[in-house]
């Protein structure tokens, strides 16, 4: 991958995420966030619509998508359902992609709130329980944005059979207890395990690294609620 070097700063700048400073970190990265990671590779959202659409996805079924930044899993599901239209709810903390997503008018709404706070989920955001039929998350379980709670967010939000598919990198599955909190749900009857898929991660910085971009491997996974 060539890279100019006026450009290369902008890779450099896209690391270094703390829940406290998230959505400061994710307006400053919000102006071309697209073009930085499809630039190397970045194949989370479309993996999420994939697994969506090969779980019985339609036009009618509702989304909530978790950290939805700019909006690429809903372009991935019209472009993979062949949707005119997606019923979906988008939940980030930055204002600035929020502002990118909405740009775009493929969202019903967008709700600007930290996640991983399940009591705040349930007492401010009501509506959203036991609603969905899909619950994705394309980049949000990683270093610094969230923690197992997410998962019982999920849960709440969806509909008895619905569907949770979310990515991580595999070497943030058990530093991170994101393993530990998808097998503890397991255990209680919350969800149940449907699959797992490996992939690349920033295949395309594989001859030229940029900040922390370089190929790692990742899982999507998919549950369904029980």
């Amino acid at each position: 991958m060539e890279v100019k070097e006026e450009n290369r700063e902008e890779y450099e700048i896209h690391g270094g995420f703390n829940q406290d400073t998230i959505s400061a970190k994710y307006d400053e990265l919000c102006r071309n966030y697209e073009e930085v990671y499809n630039s190397v590779g970045w194949p989370d959202p479309s993996q999420c619509a994939e697994k969506a659409v090969e779980h019985g996805y339609t036009q009618e079924s509702e989304v909530l998508d978790m950290g939805c930044g700019t909006g690429l899993v809903v372009d991935y599901l019209k472009e993979k359902s062949g949707a005119d239209t997606v019923k979906a709810i988008g939940v980030d903390a930055s204002d600035g992609m929020i502002k990118k997503a909405e740009e775009k008018g493929t969202y019903t709404e967008i709700r600007n709130f930290l996640l991983c706070n399940l009591e705040s989920f349930k007492t401010n955001h009501s509506d959203l329980i036991g609603r969905f039929d899909y619950v994705t998350a394309s980049g949000l379980l990683a270093e610094g944005h969230a923690t197992p709670e997410v998962f019982d967010e999920m849960i709440e939000a969806l509909k008895v059979g619905g569907y949770a598919i979310f990515t991580s990198r595999i070497e943030y599955l058990e530093p991170l207890n994101y393993q530990k909190g998808m097998d503890e749900r397991v255990e209680s009857g919350k969800w149940e395990f449907i699959k797992k898929e490996e992939y690349e991660k920033y295949s395309k910085a594989k001859d030229c690294p940029l900040g922390r971009f370089k190929p790692v491997m990742s899982e999507v996974f998919v549950y369904r609620k029980l």
